[in-house]
């Protein structure tokens, strides 16, 4: 049995975060940072000589960095895309796999950086009322699952557990993925205790992406890289999935409509942070480096092989929604915007009632205004200034009532979406120092045709036109990664941690779910046989003792009372409205690794 299947404990699905020490350290500091560092895009650049185009600038302090000539090109500083084709394989034939792997030639995170500043200086020469003149782009990268390391004969651990012992389709359940999945991910013999990763059969092996500037660009390459590759590997029916960025004011917004890829985080000494924006170190997403656990962590008994420095983990997941759905259902709930909109709210239609409860749901406005900042309205001036967008922490401080001292949900729901999964400040409960680990690079498209008129009209999708989220994302441990975020802060119904006692308040509503029915956690009625002296009040404690059969079953937490008659609040039973169709967990090796193995060195 292996380490993670051995204990339930581990990352149980509603478990309580434990309480960690708060950190002293001042994680905004950004004074180590060079006078001559200038924003551009994002990016560290030196400006000697900006008419010749930036160079990255390295840190004046000794601090071993990822080399972007060896990272491939996503994983740091993303492609830039309007299209993007996920390419899943099987490797039939080792040998000639490796001979066309040797003519691969994927693009590096200096590429990407390169483009960027191209990009900038005709961005510059293109003046304020010009458009940028287009470029044809296309960049490729490539990642291996557990299976297909196996199959390449790389035989060593790489260092992350969940990833060399499960494939995804054994964590289903673990992950609560409660729907079918594609039949390209849903592996034949799926073992939820002991994993998979040694049953090849049904397994991928790995993934191609191919990111581009336009969707005949993106064609075009996809079909390159499948001859270049040829009879080496067999793709199966489905096996090219495409993700398209949305058209026209669309763009950038994935299909419930609201702005994406905000709260990235800023890798310190390779990028400049905004304000307010969350800093990690380079190896929580690049393995081995400061901020990868198993090189800060001196008692792990894990260690990293060379040759997976500079190296990442993809986490892909086909997420579908049911976008006519979320918009009747909003509409529902917005009618009833006096009950759940913050006090001094101005008098709204019902209209802007559902956009209030999409953003409280959501955590932003669709414009990608946090509610943090515009708690009843969008603001999309506010939303389109990278200076100010991601400056708050959730703290209130202009309301005499709530303390600004105290984690408060007076503005934005602790179930947000965005709060759950990119959680800010929760001093002095949990360390943040343990936030800042589990952050992820996410990297995802659009995928499917835009709701047509009919679907808008009837509020019911049209499943001929399935639509939804390629998510994608990287960082150096699953666990710290992908795994907090979905199932220890998204799934956890008392997360964030707001009291030393801990406080319900709910899952995720975006990637969030009811539990299975029949399960443990589904509710059920029961009736008091010993009544307690008085009746229990909201806050209260509250100790059960439940008979199943001849066992007894001892349920402890504090009350929530719903009194006879009254109506549920809004927004109560939740709905979800996204539907995850599969994904894998892939390695995303450094370029000289690619190589390596190329030549036969495994």
């Amino acid at each position: 049995m292996s380490a993670i299947g051995s204990d339930p404990r581990v990352h149980l699905r509603r478990a309580i975060i434990p309480l960690l020490p708060q950190l002293s350290e001042d994680v905004t500091n950004t004074a180590h940072l060079p006078n001559r560092l200038v924003n551009r895009g994002g990016y560290l650049f030196e400006t000697e000589d900006p008419k010749e185009g930036f160079q990255l600038s390295k840190p004046d302090e000794d601090v071993e960095l990822p080399d972007l000539e060896d990272v491939q090109g996503d994983v740091i500083y993303l492609f830039p895309k309007k299209a993007e084709d996920f390419v899943f394989f099987r490797i039939a034939n080792v040998t000639a796999f490796k001979d066309a792997l040797g003519r691969f030639q994927p693009s590096s995170s200096l590429d990407v950086a390169q483009f960027v500043m191209k990009l900038a200086k005709k961005k510059g020469k293109a003046g304020p009322f010009r458009n940028i003149p287009f470029i044809t782009k296309y960049d490729y990268q490539i990642a291996f699952s557990r299976m297909g390391l196996y199959r390449l004969g790389v035989k060593g651990d790489i260092g992350d557990t969940r990833f060399d012992t499960y494939a995804m389709r054994d964590n289903k359940i673990f992950l609560d993925d409660q729907s079918d999945w594609d039949e390209i991910f849903d592996k034949c013999h799926p073992d939820p205790v002991n994993g998979s990763v040694n049953d090849d059969e049904g397994a991928l092996h790995g993934v191609i992406t191919v990111a581009a500037s336009d969707d005949l660009t993106c064609t075009e390459a996809t079909d390159a890289v499948k001859r270049r590759f040829g009879s080496s590997i067999e793709i199966g029916d489905g096996g090219v999935v495409r993700g398209r960025a949305r058209p026209r004011e669309n763009n950038g917004h994935e299909h419930f409509g609201y702005k994406d890829g905000i709260s990235q985080p800023a890798l310190r000494h390779l990028t400049i942070p905004k304000p307010g924006q969350i800093q990690v170190n380079p190896g929580v997403i690049v393995m081995g480096y400061k901020g990868d656990p198993v090189v800060d962590d001196p008692n792990t008994a894990a260690s990293r092989p060379p040759w997976a420095k500079g190296g990442t983990m993809m986490v892909f997941r086909k997420l579908e929604q049911d976008v006519p759905e979320f918009h009747t259902w909003k509409k529902q709930v917005g009618v009833r915007w006096r009950e759940f909109a913050p006090p001094k709210c101005p008098t709204l239609t019902d209209d802007q009632g559902a956009d209030l409860w999409g953003a409280r749901m959501i955590g932003r406005w669709q414009s990608g205004a946090p509610l943090a900042l515009c708690p009843y309205m969008d603001d999309p001036k506010l939303a389109g200034d990278d200076q100010r967008n991601n400056d708050f922490d959730y703290h209130v401080k202009d309301v005499s009532v709530v303390s600004p001292k105290k984690l408060s949900d007076y503005y934005c729901p602790y179930t947000a979406h965005t709060r759950k999964t990119v959680p800010r400040n929760l001093d002095p409960y949990i360390q943040r120092r343990y936030l800042e680990a589990g952050m992820i690079v996410r990297a995802g498209l659009p995928y499917g045709d835009e709701v047509t008129d009919e679907e808008a009209q009837s509020g019911v999708s049209d499943r001929a036109h399935k639509r939804g989220l390629l998510f994608v994302c990287y960082q150096s441990s699953l666990d710290d990664g992908f795994v907090r975020q979905s199932v220890e802060y998204a799934g956890n119904l008392y997360f964030p941690t707001t009291s030393l006692i801990p406080e319900y308040h709910g899952t995720d509503p975006i990637i969030g779910s009811n539990p299975p029915k029949g399960s443990v956690p589904d509710p059920r009625e029961v009736a008091f046989v010993e009544p307690p002296g008085a009746e229990p009040q909201p806050g209260d404690e509250i100790n059960l003792v439940v008979k199943w059969n001849e066992d007894k079953i001892s349920v402890s937490g504090s009350a929530r009372v719903q009194k006879a008659g009254a109506a549920d609040p809004p927004g109560v039973p939740q709905q979800f409205f996204v539907t995850s169709r599969g994904g894998e967990y892939f390695f995303v090796p450094p370029i000289s690794t690619l190589k390596a193995w190329a030549a036969g060195n495994v």
